[in-house]
């Protein structure tokens, strides 16, 4: 087994199945799938987004949305932070619990404690608020909770 499969099965073991959303601008005043989730209930276990294009230097309000298909309301799972001029490498870490993104420039977040939560099939969002330039790339590791649950980049 070479360096990278031992990487994956170890991150497979501790932190669950991962997927990528790939690269997209900030949506324009309206909101953005990233993930969805089908087929039953998810335990995420980190959900985080990387800045690929430096955001325009005042607030895009940005939040966390998860979306439910079958019964539920929408539930934000990060609120706005203030992300003027986040810089390309900079991360924004979704805690799950509706409190503001952790946001951080020079290419390192503090992942602190807990902060696990449980989504039902249906829509991970990012919403904005107002029309800002910037993109992002986001990364979502996550254990089934019922056969045939999975998450797909938006």
């Amino acid at each position: 087994m070479d360096t990278i499969q031992h990487r994956d099965a170890q991150a497979a073991c501790s932190m669950g199945l991962h997927c990528v959303k790939a690269t997209a601008t900030l949506p324009a005043t309206t909101t953005q799938t990233i993930f969805t989730v089908t087929g039953g209930n998810i335990l995420v276990t980190l959900l985080l987004g990387e800045v690929t294009t430096v955001f325009q230097n005042s607030d895009p309000v940005l939040t966390v949305v998860v979306n439910p298909t079958a019964a539920g309301t929408n539930t934000t799972i990060a609120s706005t932070a203030d992300t003027t001029s986040l810089e390309a490498g900079g991360f924004l870490f979704v805690e799950g619990d509706g409190s503001a993104l952790v946001k951080a420039n020079a290419g390192s977040v503090a992942v602190t404690g807990q902060h696990e939560f449980i989504v039902a099939p249906g829509a991970i969002i990012l919403n904005s608020g107002a029309t800002k330039s910037g993109a992002t790339k986001w990364d979502l590791w996550y254990f089934p909770l019922e056969e045939g649950a999975k998450v797909v980049s938006g």
